[in-house]
């Protein structure tokens, strides 16, 4: 599995050089339709500059707002995360500026969370297993909060173990 991911790691960062040669070399249409895998399509999606300018921070994650298709070149609307600030700016940015990114989950284990059941029932409990280390993270607004592509079990107050996608309240 180590292996998968290194490759993929590998191919995500080529993906990233042949986005950039295309932009400044403009190469032609081939190369542009192999570069689509990477692209953020939908709102809720973890992203970064995938070529960020040299005063920028090459590991600062965005979540895609917005996506307008309805003009001449895609953008999309995004908020920087984890910044600090209680007003995160939103920018609007062109789509091929940008590259979908594996976010590490382990890190919820040990925390209570919440969690939508394949039922949808909800469960609370402590995080003591994740389905895969690192997912390209899928956000969707529910009406009681966000839902994610995030698969983890969880240990309730009785000590009864329940599977199902975290959830934010």
């Amino acid at each position: 599995m180590l292996i998968v991911d290194n490759l993929f790691n590998i191919l995500c960062e080529l993906l990233a050089l042949f986005l950039y040669l295309l932009k400044h070399k403009k190469w032609g249409q081939h190369v542009k339709l192999c570069t689509n895998i990477m692209k953020p399509n939908k709102k809720g999606q973890i992203v970064r500059f995938h070529t960020p300018y040299p005063d920028e921070n090459p590991d600062q994650l965005y979540v895609v707002l917005e996506i307008h298709t309805d003009v001449e070149n895609t953008k999309a609307q995004i908020k920087a995360l984890n910044t600090g600030l209680s007003f995160p700016p939103v920018n609007a940015v062109l789509v091929d500026d940008l590259v979908i990114v594996d976010v590490s989950t382990s890190d919820l284990i040990g925390h209570h969370v919440t969690i939508k059941k394949s039922d949808y029932s909800e469960v609370e409990g402590k995080v003591t297993n994740v389905r895969e280390q690192k997912i390209m993270l899928d956000l969707t607004k529910g009406v009681k909060g966000v839902e994610t592509n995030v698969w983890v079990t969880v240990i309730d107050n009785d000590g009864k173990e329940h599977s199902g996608t975290l959830f934010v309240c």
